[in-house]
């Protein structure tokens, strides 16, 4: 039988119990200037905490709209950003931080929250541009595919290049995949992105024995 702990969030609480008890981490941000200090800073934490850098995994939220060509993958992103509900993306995001963004005006700056959770959420997303003035509807816009993460766009190859320099200068151990169509973008994954990988020694070609644990940390960690 597989036991896991796995730590969603980056909050204060969060990185301190992840430290301690937690074997994945699942981080979100809009770019690598905010990921990467949180990847950092987990790991220097699982440190203090007598437990070995590496014995966390990190995964960062990302969404990949890949096509055959960076054309067709264009496309595809401007179709989804024309189906974009402003109203069901704030909708979204109250959940996400206990923020009602009903009661601000769709144009007002967003300067401050009050809510422990939905400050954290704020600056994910306006740290990664601190010098824009963020409205309720841009960030509307910007969660509207795929949530806080950011979008990669492009051929497979492409793509598997963006993956392979967020690898490199985040130092997170894989992604989070999130969707902007279901099922196509996974569709597209699948059959675009993964035989490219493959390709690179990125992505398995079969499936390994063994527990989950033990394919994600090797064996002795049954």
């Amino acid at each position: 039988m597989l036991s896991s702990t796995h730590q969603a969030g980056t909050s204060s609480a969060g990185r301190s119990f992840a430290a301690r008890h937690a074997e994945c981490v699942f981080m979100s941000g809009p770019t690598q200037k905010v990921i990467a200090p949180q990847v950092a800073a987990m790991r220097r934490l699982a440190a203090e905490n007598g437990r070995d850098a590496r014995d966390i995994l990190m995964f960062a939220l990302m969404t990949a709209i890949v096509g055959r060509s960076e054309a067709e993958a264009r496309e595809k992103y401007e179709v989804y950003r024309r189906h974009i509900s402003v109203e069901g993306a704030l909708a979204l995001l109250s959940g996400w931080t206990g923020v009602d963004f009903s009661a601000y005006d769709p144009d007002e700056p967003i300067r401050r929250i009050e809510d422990d959770a939905g400050r954290a959420a704020m600056d994910n997303i306006t740290r990664a541009d601190p010098d824009r003035v963020w409205t309720v509807r841009t960030i509307a816009e910007h969660v509207g595919i795929g949530g806080v993460g950011p979008i990669i766009i492009g051929s497979p190859q492409q793509v598997a290049d963006e993956l392979e320099q967020w690898l490199e200068a985040t130092d997170v151990d894989g992604f989070n995949l999130a969707y902007a169509v279901m099922p196509e973008t996974f569709i597209d994954v699948v059959e675009l992105l993964v035989p490219e990988l493959q390709r690179r020694g990125r992505y398995k070609v079969d499936y390994r024995p063994g527990t989950l644990r033990e394919k994600l940390f090797g064996a002795g960690r049954a």
